[in-house]
């Protein structure tokens, strides 16, 4: 059996969705908006939001749209009115949040009763021994991060994303899962290009007054790759939407014939 694709699962997810206004929240160089372009079913305008100012004027410079724009901003506070946007989507983001709940709540405040709200994110569960590398590879970068004073937390579980997402209080929230079990964990593409991504991280540690425990494992790392090979790790993709509010029902006196 063939499992889908995870271009084949963002479709599944998205392709039913008008998006209309979007904000893509922690955007960082826009890669995940080719995404949102692709797979919605339309849209009137995308707006990427990120803290990083860097990150913000990279993704300007590749992409150049009249329909697709890019602001400095804190996720934590957004310069957005309420109910003011039809989509927010976060995208492989969560476990760099400083502050995930607030963040959500602030995504939930700015989208219309009724608009979508979109979260795609990796998972630890359940993994192939080839996805295990990529989950031990993906820690110690997250490592990495912190050592050098980055927020960059371990992979969530996918019970820990469902409870997040629970907690925004969405309706009509379906799920739609990516398992990369029939890609080769051998491909000397995959393999190099995870190499390089080790090696960035690598290259960050040279000079900084870490442990060199840090630079050890890493290059363990590099090695059980080669060995064992590389496939992605699990993702989550959820939908849902905000609720509108709960319409006022007048109680009936006794002996009254109006509607409910």
């Amino acid at each position: 059996m063939t499992h889908p694709t995870l271009a084949e699962v963002l479709g599944q997810a998205l392709g039913g969705i008008a998006g209309k206004r979007v904000l893509h929240v922690c955007t960082a160089e826009g890669g995940f908006i080719h995404a949102l372009v692709e797979h919605l079913e339309s849209y009137a305008r995308i707006i990427g939001i990120d803290a990083s100012l860097d990150a913000v004027r990279t993704a300007q410079c590749a992409l150049d749209h009249e329909d697709i724009g890019f602001i400095h901003m804190d996720a934590e506070c957004l310069a957005f009115r309420d109910e003011s946007l039809d989509t927010v989507n976060l995208s492989f983001s969560l476990h760099h949040l400083a502050d995930a709940p607030r963040v959500l709540g602030e995504m939930k405040r700015v989208l219309v009763p009724g608009g979508h709200a979109i979260i795609s994110e990796m998972h630890r569960d359940g993994q192939t021994e080839a996805q295990l590398v990529a989950a031990r590879i993906h820690q110690w970068a997250a490592e990495v991060d912190r050592a050098l004073g980055t927020v960059h937390r371990r992979t969530h579980t996918h019970q820990e994303i469902v409870d997040h997402v629970d907690a925004l209080d969405l309706c009509d929230v379906a799920l739609y899962e990516f398992i990369d079990v029939d890609s080769d964990p051998s491909d000397a593409a995959a393999i190099e290009g995870v190499r390089g991504y080790i090696d960035r991280f690598m290259l960050r540690l040279r000079g900084a007054s870490t442990d060199r425990a840090l630079a050890q494992r890493g290059e363990e790392l590099r090695r059980q790759l080669y060995q064992v090979g590389f496939q992605r790790e699990p993702v989550l993709v959820v939908v849902g939407k905000k609720a509108y509010p709960r319409t006022q029902i007048a109680a009936r006196s006794p002996g009254s014939s109006g509607p409910l």
